[in-house]
C-alpha cells in the first residue's frame, strides 16, 4: 500500500478523519520520510498519533496447512524477512471552524 495517496492516508486515519488534500512534495532526511495532508474531523481525539505496518516479502506468511488451533492467548512471532514500520503522526496546525456560541445578553457590558 502506498500510504502517499488519498487511499493509504484513509487506511492510517480511519473512517472518523475526511481526508480534504494532501500534499504532493516528500521531504526526506535520512531514514524519514514526510509529507503532509490536510484532514476534517469532528474531535482532535479522532486523529491517531501512531499506525503500524508490516511490509512482508512476496508469499511470505502463506499457510499451506495447519494442524489443531494455537491457544487465544499465544504470541506468534512475525514471518522471516518482515520488516516493521512505525508511522507516526505529527498535528502540526489546529483551526477551529466551529461555529462561536452566541453571546450572552448578561454579557460584560455596563449599562
Amino acid at each position: 500500500m502506498q500510504y502517499r495517496s488519498i487511499r493509504g492516508v484513509q487506511e492510517v486515519f480511519g473512517d472518523k478523519v475526511q481526508i480534504n488534500r494532501l500534499d504532493s512534495r516528500t521531504l526526506e532526511r535520512g531514514h524519514t520520510k514526510t509529507f503532509a495532508c490536510w484532514v476534517w474531523v469532528w474531535d482532535m481525539a479522532f486523529i491517531p498519533i501512531r499506525h503500524t505496518y508490516w511490509k512482508l516479502p512476496r508469499d511470505v506468511g502463506r499457510v499451506e496447512e495447519m494442524e489443531g488451533f494455537s491457544s487465544p492467548d499465544s504470541r506468534v512471532a512475525p514471518p522471516l524477512g518482515a520488516t516493521r514500520f512505525d508511522l507516526l503522526i505529527h498535528v502540526d496546525r489546529v483551526e477551529d471552524w466551529s461555529p462561536r456560541s452566541p453571546h450572552s445578553s448578561h454579557s460584560a457590558q455596563s449599562g
